[in-house]
């Protein structure tokens, strides 16, 4: 069944990064009329078909505004994939830090959502997708903030679609590693991109457009009747038993080939 978004409106908050970019054209060419708000628009030149709105997604009268000015021509989907990771030990956080990381990656979720919601009822509802992260469940090492983030986007969702069923439906993608340039420290080299696909099930690293089909299904009517849930697009990363990467490791050194 091809999924037909023809006479939607959709807003996608980060849309100009990686994966927000993959959304964001995803949705256009199902037919979504789609307005990235991102601070940097750089990522939309060459995509004239995706209307950018330079937007700090730290500063919530500015995405209040940005969401505002949708209100005439209505709302249907709204897509939260902006997010920063700082990559810092726990113990050089800042509270600069701190701040900059919940703004982006959580408490803009927040509002973007709050603003959007008015408008989304009165188009006759809708659905919204936030993007998680497969650290909402697993610790890494110099990334607590960033987990810490992408846990509260899990509780926020399931908060959210309990808040505002029936006529609007909430869940949340949660990417294991995806080949962006955020990610590029664990597949820029031979050797890394071989020692983590060996952590993945799949084998290999997801690319951005998975991602943005997982979104798209979810903001479809496809997924009618799913609300409150988190579909993890990660290759089977979370599901992961730690023996199972020794097995494939454990006859290497990391130069060697891994056994497949």
């Amino acid at each position: 069944m091809e999924i037909d978004l023809s006479g939607k409106r959709a807003v996608v908050a980060g849309g100009a990064g990686a994966i927000g970019l993959a959304i964001s054209k995803t949705l256009a060419s199902a037919g979504a009329l789609v307005t990235v708000l991102d601070k940097n628009l750089e990522g939309l030149k060459g995509n004239d078909y995706l209307k950018g709105v330079e937007v700090d997604l730290t500063r919530i009268e500015d995405i209040r505004i940005a969401v505002g000015a949708m209100a005439k021509e209505g709302l249907h989907i709204v897509v939260h994939p902006a997010g920063v990771n700082l990559h810092k030990a726990f113990a050089d956080v800042t509270e600069d830090d701190w701040d900059l990381i919940c703004g982006v990656n959580l408490k803009s979720a927040f509002f973007l959502t709050q603003a959007a919601v008015p408008i989304m009822r009165k188009s006759g509802g809708g659905s919204i997708v936030l993007v998680s992260s497969c650290s909402a469940k697993l610790g890494y090492p110099g990334l607590t903030d960033y987990c810490a983030t992408k846990g509260g986007i899990e509780a926020m969702m399931r908060g959210l679609a309990c808040e505002l069923a029936p006529d609007i439906r909430v869940n949340a993608i949660a990417p294991g590693t995806t080949k962006t340039p955020m990610t590029k420290g664990l597949w820029g080299t031979e050797l890394r991109h071989r020692a983590h696909a060996a952590t993945i099930p799949m084998g290999r690293l997801a690319a951005v457009d998975e991602q943005a089909n997982a979104c798209l299904f979810l903001v479809s009517d496809l997924a009618r009747y799913i609300t409150g849930a988190v579909l993890p697009v990660d290759g089977g990363l979370t599901a992961l038993q730690a023996d199972f990467i020794d097995l494939k490791l454990r006859k290497g050194n990391g130069d060697e080939e891994i056994e497949r």
